[in-house]
């Protein structure tokens, strides 16, 4: 049985190895740890290896338990709780491997000296000596030099404001829940930023769209979102948002004749999308052409929740939606699906001239079922292989719909849309995901998330942006959609909105964009969770663990998004979502934004099987990329 005394080694240059013996604590921790593990593996006959970042500047190795040095416990003890200058007393810095125990009663015997401090167990060993095994548990990956060897120190040392010395222990059940979802992508609507970007000079807006789209760049998404425009008449719509006038394809009437100049703005950020690798395309509808509307507005009627679509042109919506989906494939790109409506039940879109507007149309739920029919038919009568998705509604209302709009409206809905929006930002549970979910899959439709963005948050920009990344989390958990959008990846300066910001105003030179938090949060997700992708699902930890893996079988990616004040330890054996890994050394590449990072790169580790345990700083959100380690 291995004794209570470890082979620590500090520092990123593995060069500074200390004797050291665990205290109460420590030992505690390691027994509860094991415990974690005991649905799979008892703690006699496993290895338990726990590797973590402990401090800003040290990965902490353990090697196999040997002899107590000389001086005792007492010595060791001292040793420990007196830090180098900078750095935290080791006995908060364990990373430990406990090695095969030979006996049962052995363990029950340390269990009991664990329990009672400790000392009487370590004086029972004190004479024992063991063979030291050097086998390494954990390595940090060093680059060459000194300058390598000061990068690395400088990467571990950019946590040090965030970790406190409470830590949480987290046990991955061994059961993943439910099957995985094969992920779509990540997108983002172009309201209203793109008719903006579209007109910047060539380099400015090439540089915009490269942080968006571009998969090595920029965050890589894949799914664009296209506003088809309504057209306002603006000498009655005097109040709309900057960029929010969006120019409609048929503005002047019912007999005027279609312009496809229009909207060249928009466009061209649409087709910048797809050069850089955006293949999933949506077109839907905020507002019908003003000449449309019941009240000649596209922000709305005049009174909340009054629908402003005039019955009388339910068909011309339909065709009018319809026939700029025909002229963008005569263009050369394809609408995968259409979207009729946008929020048409949540009540908020009237005119009111007191504060800048944008497009928006109520439909009620009878209206909705009318409508989508005729859009049904006029896809089909054109020979368009597009689907219908709706209804882009907030979580209530989408059941409301499901539950509201008929047999034959509903069985003409290919892919529901929903957003994930909350009145109150401290109560996610209104979102009604795993509702919507089960409701939507027993339709046997598509789900995605089509829109979320921090409405209604308040506070600080970073704690903002980590809350974004813990409402992905609970999206990918519990509705389980197989893609997610984003609301406005670019807005002015003066909100949360926007992943980027920048002053909608062409006069402003140089040109330049403030990459916010949020960005760099979402890269965390976007970058490594591709297309293709198996996502699972994770029940008890539905708001900290995103799962996925590769189609081959062979990389796992694991982002934690640590919203808490705490540190979280985490366990997780892999070959559970990769049974390809079983048996395999690993190599682990972290990602970390933090209050002082930003989809920082962390030194890699190998791991010698697929038992997987790492640490989580508090308010941090830590990607991991984990495939075979190669020779």
């Amino acid at each position: 049985m291995s004794s209570t005394c470890s082979v620590l080694c500090t520092g990123s240059f593995q060069g500074d190895c200390k004797l050291v013996c665990l205290h109460e604590q420590q030992q505690r921790f390691l027994v509860a740890a094991a415990r974690y593990n005991s649905v799979s593996h008892s703690f006699g006959n496993e290895r338990l290896k726990l590797a973590h970042t402990f401090t800003p500047n040290t990965l902490l190795i353990v090697r196999s338990s040997v002899q107590e040095p000389a001086g005792g416990v007492a010595a060791v003890k001292s040793q420990m709780a007196t830090p180098a200058v900078g750095e935290e007393p080791m006995a908060d810095r364990l990373t430990a491997e406990m090695g095969e125990e030979e006996e049962d009663e052995e363990h029950d015997e340390m269990e009991i000296g664990v329990q009672n401090g400790g000392d009487d167990l370590l004086k029972k060993k004190k004479a024992a000596t063991m063979a030291a095994e050097e086998e390494k548990v954990i390595k940090v990956e060093k680059k060459g030099g000194l300058l390598g060897q000061l990068q690395t120190l400088a990467t571990w040392f950019s946590a040090w404001p965030q970790i406190p010395n409470k830590v949480d222990f987290v046990y991955v059940p061994r059961e993943p829940s439910g099957n995985p979802i094969t992920w779509e992508g990540w997108g983002t609507s172009l309201c209203w930023w793109a008719n903006f970007v579209g007109g910047l000079p060539k380099g400015d807006s090439n540089y915009v769209l490269d942080l968006l789209f571009d998969p090595s760049k920029g965050l890589g998404l894949t799914i664009v979102r296209y506003n088809i425009g309504g057209g306002a008449d603006l000498s009655f719509d005097t109040n709309l948002r900057p960029f929010g006038d969006i120019p409609g394809f048929k503005p002047r009437g019912p007999n005027a004749a279609y312009d496809w100049s229009a909207d060249k703005q928009q466009r061209d950020v649409l087709f910048g999308a797809r050069d850089r690798g955006a293949n999933v395309f949506e077109a839907f509808s905020n507002s019908p052409p003003s000449w449309m509307t019941l009240s000649g507005s596209v922000t709305g009627n005049w009174r909340k929740g009054q629908d402003n679509l005039n019955p009388i042109y339910y068909e011309a919506f339909a065709d009018y939606l319809t026939e700029v989906v025909l002229q963008y494939q005569k263009w050369g790109l394809h609408f995968d699906t259409l979207a009729p409506f946008n929020e048409p039940c949540e009540g908020w879109w009237y005119i009111d001239r007191n504060k800048p507007a944008q497009e928006g149309c109520n439909f009620s739920i009878r209206s909705m079922a009318k409508v989508i029919p005729l859009v049904k038919q006029s896809l089909a009568r054109k020979g368009l292989a597009v689907k219908i998705s709706a209804f882009d509604a907030w979580s209530n209302n989408t059941l409301k719909a499901l539950r509201g709009v008929g047999e034959e409206a509903l069985a003409a809905v290919d892919q529901v849309n929903v957003h994930t929006y909350v009145h109150f930002v401290q109560r996610e549970d209104d979102a009604r995901r795993k509702q919507v979910e089960r409701n939507v899959f027993v339709g046997g439709k598509k789900l995605w998330m089509s829109e979320y963005g921090p409405l209604n948050w308040g506070g600080e920009e970073y704690d903002i942006a980590l809350a974004v990344g813990r409402h992905i989390t609970l999206d990918l958990n519990d509705l389980r959609p197989s893609a997610w959008c984003y609301w406005q990846a670019l807005e002015g300066p003066g909100s949360f909105w926007g992943l980027l910001q920048t002053p909608l105003n062409y006069q402003v030179n140089p040109f330049a964009v403030d990459i916010k938090k949020q960005y760099y949060v979402m890269m965390q997700f976007t970058r490594w969770i591709r297309p293709g992708f198996k996502v699972f699902q994770n029940e008890s930890l539905h708001d900290f663990l995103v799962t996925a893996v590769h189609p081959s079988g062979l990389t796992v990616v694991l982002v934690l998004t640590n919203t808490s004040s705490k540190n979280k330890d985490l366990s997780y054996d892999l070959t559970e979502v990769s049974p390809l890994l079983k048996g395999l050394p690993l190599n682990v590449t972290p990602f970390r934004t933090s209050m002082t990072e930003n989809h920082v790169e962390l030194p890699s580790l190998t791991f010698e099987t697929p038992l997987l345990v790492i640490r989580s700083i508090a308010k941090s959100i830590t990607t991991l990329v984990i495939s075979q380690l190669s020779d």
